[in-house]
């Protein structure tokens, strides 16, 4: 797969065939997507942090010295917009705010909806409390459904230490929800990890 990227990029960058770029964006998409929603814990934020992150890995081609190496180059652009993101303050969790305010106004059951919302949050605050590399298996495996060999090829491992990784992952959450009294998410309690 390696060569296989390195002569698309090659194709791209040395014979300006620009359209083959969006083969690579649909073969990196989800791991891109993964990468921000691990950090920024808001799909919407993932989603506009990616397409950045693709325009940006487009105009420095160029200067990609190991073509073979693009997933992690381009988890490191993700990583960095990701983080930059947050630092920077420009992105605020208003899907959050309107789907409280939202759930509040309905009819039926606002206050269920809204304690459901709050335990979402609760949840999503331990998660995000986790070591990077567990938040980023944890999202991966339980949130976004990925199979151990995509975990793997997208954080450099091999597959039973993906596997190893988000048990762990999963027994450290359990035990941190458990402390204050959340019950486990259905997220957590339908896949087997």
């Amino acid at each position: 797969m390696n060569d296989d990227i390195a002569g698309l990029i090659r194709r791209i960058v040395e014979d300006g065939e620009t359209a083959v770029y969006r083969e690579v964006v649909d073969r990196f998409a989800e791991q891109a997507f993964g990468v921000a929603f691990s950090i920024l814990g808001n799909r919407e934020d993932a989603r506009d942090i990616t397409q950045d992150a693709f325009v940006k890995a487009y105009r420095a081609l160029p200067s990609l010295r190991e073509r073979s190496k693009f997933a992690p180059w381009l988890k490191r652009i993700v990583a960095d917009l990701s983080k930059n993101s947050l630092r920077d303050g420009r992105r605020r969790r208003a899907a959050h705010t309107a789907a409280v305010q939202h759930a509040a106004e309905a009819t039926e059951g606002p206050l269920a909806r809204v304690e459901e919302r709050e335990t979402d949050d609760a949840v999503y605050g331990h998660i995000q409390a986790l070591p990077e590399r567990h938040r980023t298996v944890i999202i991966m495996k339980f949130l976004e459904g990925m199979r151990y060999e995509e975990i793997a090829s997208f954080l450099g491992i091999s597959p039973r230490s993906a596997k190893t990784l988000s048990l762990e992952a999963k027994r450290l959450l359990l035990v941190r929800l458990k402390k204050q009294g959340i019950a486990t998410p259905a997220t957590l309690r339908a896949r087997n990890a």
